[in-house]
């Protein structure tokens, strides 16, 4: 009778034993350790935007060393330096994503180790006992045990029995050194991941000191523009040079645009002209250059203005002025980020200096939509927009088509 309760005991342990190790399992198979390989993956398509950047960051500080090396390229080297300062946000950005990405990776990693520390504690504990059992029930060769049956079925029962038991201990030490591998496993990865983070913050100082340096640059050549007459007259043939780049973009772009226009009616171009004089301001301030010939008051240079210059605070929103599609975005030297617009019957409304575009290549937009922030790319006088309407490439004032103020 004892020895029917001995094995009864011995296995309800086993039973016991498989419960709480299928059940440890089934939670780590859906749990914490899983979702590790999300966090993979989003390293890896971290890695590929970070390299991208990097890569034009490397091109464009290339080209500032060619662009120092000459003369006289005042507005070229701004409009390189401003490109290099918007690539490092950017490249920062990333590396400040791909660093939290790999912290919350250790972390995750933390929490499973301690889950499989919990785990192997389990399992030992279950062989201490299975062990423990042995040692005080006496272990008996198999083959001896049978020459103590009564019965034939009693020696079945019995040879099942211990290929059962040795099974459940044969099982046991296999999940428990697979246990300990897996540990040994994690821990190298969580050593791999926080070398991984200490390289990743060691670029990040390094490109926070790079981008000072350059925003310090910049703020040296804007210097040099103001307060030295031959930069400032090299830079005023620059802007000439740029201003002829934006007539003959805007006359490329006239052209590919004809046949689209080809079935604007007569009635949407008269709409456009009737707000003459009405229609809304891109964005509220005062208007601190105004349209047509500017006489510097120092140098006495005269410089051709085709829009006018709005004074606003860095970020406020930048509007379009009637609805229409986007025909250009990007940068332009002398101009910085810009947009230009295509509105009925040939009119361009241009909105330049931005800090950010919102906008796309190609976008309808309706009236007042915003288009981006009032920045300072391609500025020599800090933040303001540059705002201008044309007829095709003929520039027109635009405050006598701004609403009166």
């Amino acid at each position: 009778m004892a020895g029917k309760l001995g094995r009864g005991t011995q296995i309800s342990g086993l039973i016991l034993f498989w419960c709480v190790i299928s059940g440890a399992g089934a939670e780590k198979d859906g749990g914490t350790l899983l979702s590790v390989s999300h966090y993979d993956r989003e390293i890896l398509q971290s890695k590929k935007q970070l390299d991208a950047v990097h890569s034009e960051l490397e091109k464009g500080r290339k080209k500032l060393k060619e662009l120092q090396q000459e003369e006289g390229t005042y507005l070229s080297q701004l409009e390189q330096l401003e490109k290099n300062i918007a690539a490092s946000h950017s490249y920062l950005a990333l590396l400040d994503t791909k660093i939290d990405t790999v912290e919350r990776h250790i972390g995750q990693l933390s929490d499973s180790l301690d889950e499989a520390g919990k785990l192997l504690a389990a399992r030992q504990k279950v062989m201490s006992r299975r062990l423990r059992q042995a040692y005080m029930q006496g272990q008996v060769h198999p083959l001896l045990s049978l020459f103590r049956v009564r019965s034939p079925l009693d020696a079945v029962n019995r040879v099942r029995y211990m290929e059962e038991l040795n099974r459940y201990d044969r099982t046991l030490v296999e999940q428990i050194e697979s246990t300990r591998r897996e540990i040994d496993e994690k821990k190298q990865l969580q050593q791999f991941e926080r070398e991984r983070l200490g390289g990743l913050r060691t670029a990040k100082v390094d490109e926070q000191g790079i981008l000072v340096s350059e925003e310090k640059q910049r703020k040296k050549t804007l210097g040099e523009v103001r307060q030295k007459k031959e930069a400032f007259e090299a830079m005023v043939k620059e802007l000439e040079a740029s201003q002829k780049e934006l007539a003959d973009m805007i006359k490329l772009l006239e052209k590919q645009r004809q046949k689209a226009r080809a079935g604007t009616t007569r009635g949407s171009i008269a709409t456009f002209e009737k707000r003459k004089g009405s229609l809304p301001w891109p964005v509220d301030g005062p208007v601190i250059t105004k349209f047509g010939k500017v006489v510097h008051p120092q140098y006495q240079t005269v410089i051709l203005n085709n829009g006018i210059d709005i004074g606003a605070d860095k970020g406020e929103e930048v509007r379009s002025i009637a609805a229409g599609t986007v025909i250009h975005t990007g940068w332009m030297r002398g101009l910085g980020k810009m947009v230009i617009i295509d509105h009925v019957g040939g009119y361009l409304s241009i909105y330049a200096h931005l800090e950010e575009i919102n906008v796309s290549l190609n976008d309808k937009i309706a009236a007042d939509a915003v288009v981006g922030t009032v920045g300072e790319t391609g500025s020599l006088g800090g933040s303001k927009l540059h705002f201008e309407i044309r007829k095709s490439s003929v520039a027109l004032n635009p405050t006598e088509w701004l609403e009166k103020k």
